[in-house]
C-alpha cells in the first residue's frame, strides 16, 4: 500500500468533482425512507482540508466533498472518494499504513508506529509532527470497521472458497503489552483484520475496500 493518497490523486478526483462526474450510485439506499441512491441529487459542496505526507513533510490539500440529498425525505450523505475517511484529515492510505504498521508488530509502540521511511513526519516552518495519540485514534476507527471487513471478507471467500484466510484470521494474536482491557484488545485485533483482509481484497479484487465497498457499509 502507498504511505499516502498523492497530489495527483486528489487533484484527479477534484477534476472529476468539476466535471459533474461523480454520482451517488455507490452510496447505499437512505437509511431512512429506502429510496435507492440513483434518485439522490446533489446538496452541497464541502471544502475538506485533507493532509498529504511528502518527503515526511504534512502538507495541506484542500478538495471539495460532495453531500447528496435524498428526495424522499431530505436526509443528506456525504460521498467520499477513496483516499478519504469520514471525520478524518489524514488520507486513508496515511492512516492504514500507520494503524498497520502498530498493530502488526509486537514490538511496535504508537511512538515508533508514526515514523515512515522518510522518518517522523512533521509540518512546515513549525515544530509539530505526527503524534502518538492520533495514531491510537486511527486504530480505534479502523477496529470498528467490523461490518466492512466481514462484508469483504465474504466476498474474498466466494471468489475463492479454498482461501485459508479465515483459518489466518482466527489464530491472530496481539501482544498482551499492547492492551489493558478486552475492549482495547478487541479493537486492536478488528484493526489487524481489517489491514491484512483490505490486502487480500486488493489482490484478489484488484480495488480497495474503500472504493465502494465501505461506503455501502456505511464506513461500519
Amino acid at each position: 500500500m502507498p504511505p499516502t493518497a498523492t497530489l495527483d490523486d486528489i487533484k484527479t478526483y477534484q477534476k472529476r468533482v468539476e466535471k459533474n462526474e461523480i454520482t451517488p450510485h455507490d452510496l447505499p439506499p437512505c437509511p431512512v425512507c429506502n429510496v435507492e441512491s440513483i434518485f439522490f441529487k446533489i446538496h452541497a459542496y464541502r471544502e475538506r482540508r485533507f493532509l498529504v505526507v511528502i518527503e515526511a513533510l504534512i502538507q495541506c490539500v484542500y478538495c471539495p466533498l460532495i453531500r447528496f440529498k435524498c428526495p424522499g425525505c431530505g436526509t443528506t450523505r456525504t460521498y467520499y472518494p477513496d483516499f478519504a475517511l469520514p471525520h478524518k484529515h489524514y488520507t486513508r492510505q496515511s492512516i492504514m499504513n500507520h494503524a498497520g504498521a502498530y498493530v502488526e508488530s509486537e514490538t511496535s509502540t504508537y511512538e515508533q508506529s508514526t515514523m515512515s521511511d522518510n522518518g517522523l513526519s512533521v509540518y512546515p516552518d513549525s515544530d509539530k509532527a505526527l503524534a502518538p495519540s492520533t495514531i491510537h485514534r486511527w486504530v480505534t476507527t479502523l477496529g470498528g470497521f467490523t461490518n466492512t471487513c466481514q462484508k469483504a471478507l465474504s466476498l474474498i471467500i466466494q471468489q475463492n472458497p479454498v482461501s485459508s484466510i479465515c483459518r489466518d484470521l482466527a489464530g491472530l494474536n496481539i501482544s498482551n503489552r499492547k492492551y489493558r482491557t478486552q475492549q482495547r484488545k478487541t479493537g486492536l485485533l478488528g484493526c489487524l483484520r481489517l489491514v491484512i483482509v483490505e490486502a487480500l481484497f486488493i489482490e484478489t479484487f484488484k480495488i480497495s475496500i474503500f472504493t465502494k465497498l465501505a461506503i455501502n457499509c456505511g464506513f461500519s
